[in-house]
């Protein structure tokens, strides 16, 4: 009896997909980021950071300023939704809400991270100081975090399928919705207060009476850009149909609030008897030629111009050109920006503080995939 030997094929692993990859180093970045942030409250400030008394602020609050901006795009989209009526955007909505979310809960991780006594994070809640534009802000974060949870609440009541807590939040979505969007304006302007503390400390081609405007108007273009990128973003992940209108009016409402920012900038720049300044291209007009010319003055070609912006990667470019001169703004006006007392030494930012801020933004970039993958994120039958 001759017995028949199969040969012996050797299973071979499934390649690695694009997308794992990228989730992989965006979870090992995360656990990079964990590490190094217990390794900061266990040794403290000074010997996991080049803070000093001469620069007390550094890149976690400077991120925190950007990331604030950015998560506008979860109180624009409801504003423009839920108060103005604006139906035909609502696809972009609950992404929009979930990146806000997100944003505002790295937001909180980098603040804990930057005090003193992280122990006694609550202390503002106990000992108020109404003279202080700081309260304003932690008092709007909080509740205001508080806001993107319960609007972000029907994406999981949907997916378990809890039909009468459902009809509740939609009830309520309105009103909540109204109060989110006047919380988050408040701190947005007023981190534009924050800076007429200093005077003699910011240059003046930042330092202005007009920065409550324009931290508001900046945060409300960053917002519709990265609501637009988050919809992108989203719909393509669930394989979802893209609704190019959408993506037009979102791209091209940025571009006209980019415009009115320039406007306003150039204006006040004027008033203040500044131009000659911006025109000595030193080191700091450099920072604001790239900041206001490449973030703002580009985008509004390639969003606005009618050769260019029905052109997709027009819209790609000009979105991205926006964000990158909001980070720069946020950057510029809380550390390049900033003169400190004469015989500091120069600040360059410890590995821990890097190592915590990236892995910050991994995480909460990995918990935003996770989210639209797993939530409901695309109502079926939208409320038109």
């Amino acid at each position: 009896m001759t017995t028949l030997i199969q040969p012996h094929h050797k299973v071979q692993a499934a390649p690695l997909t694009r997308t794992a990859i990228i989730l992989s180093l965006l979870a090992l970045l995360t656990l990079a980021g964990v590490w190094a942030g217990l390794g900061r409250l266990l040794l403290g400030l000074g010997a996991t950071t080049a803070l000093s008394d001469g620069y007390s602020w550094g890149i976690w609050i400077a991120f925190d300023f950007v990331l604030i901006a950015f998560a506008g795009a979860g109180f624009t989209m409801a504003g423009l939704t839920h108060v103005l009526r604006q139906h035909q955007f609502e696809p972009a909505l609950r992404p929009a809400i979930l990146t806000g979310l997100l944003g505002y809960m790295a937001v909180l991780l980098l603040l804990v991270l930057d005090l003193g006594r992280p122990d006694r994070f609550y202390n503002f809640i106990l000992y108020w100081n109404l003279h202080s534009p700081l309260f304003e802000i932690s008092c709007c974060v909080l509740l205001y975090t508080t806001v993107l949870v319960l609007e972000t609440a029907p994406f999981l009541l949907e997916r378990l399928g809890w039909t009468r807590w459902l009809s509740l939040a939609h009830k309520a979505i309105t009103p909540i919705a109204i109060l989110g969007v006047t919380l988050s304006s408040l701190h947005q302007s007023t981190l534009g207060t924050l800076y007429l503390n200093m005077p003699h400390r910011l240059d003046a081609l930042w330092y202005s009476p007009a920065l409550p405007l324009l931290f508001f108007v900046s945060s409300v273009m960053a917002g519709l850009s990265l609501a637009m990128l988050a919809y992108l973003f989203s719909a393509r992940i669930l394989g979802r149909q893209i609704q190019p209108g959408l993506l037009a009016g979102l791209a091209t409402g940025a571009g006209w609030v980019t415009l009115v920012y320039a406007l306003l900038k150039l204006g006040d720049l004027g008033l203040r008897g500044q131009w000659a300044a911006l025109g000595s291209f030193d080191a700091m007009s450099q920072l604001l030629w790239l900041e206001l010319g490449l973030g703002a003055v580009v985008p509004v070609a390639l969003l606005l111009l009618p050769a260019l912006r029905t052109r997709s990667w027009s819209r790609w470019l000009g979105v991205g050109l926006i964000l990158f001169g909001v980070l720069m703004n946020r950057f510029n006006a809380t550390m390049f920006a900033q003169t400190p007392p004469p015989g500091t030494p120069a600040y360059s930012p410890h590995p821990v503080e890097w190592l915590t801020t990236i892995g910050i933004l991994a995480g909460a970039a990995l918990a935003w995939y996770v989210a639209v993958r797993w939530l409901v994120v695309f109502e079926e039958n939208p409320h038109v």
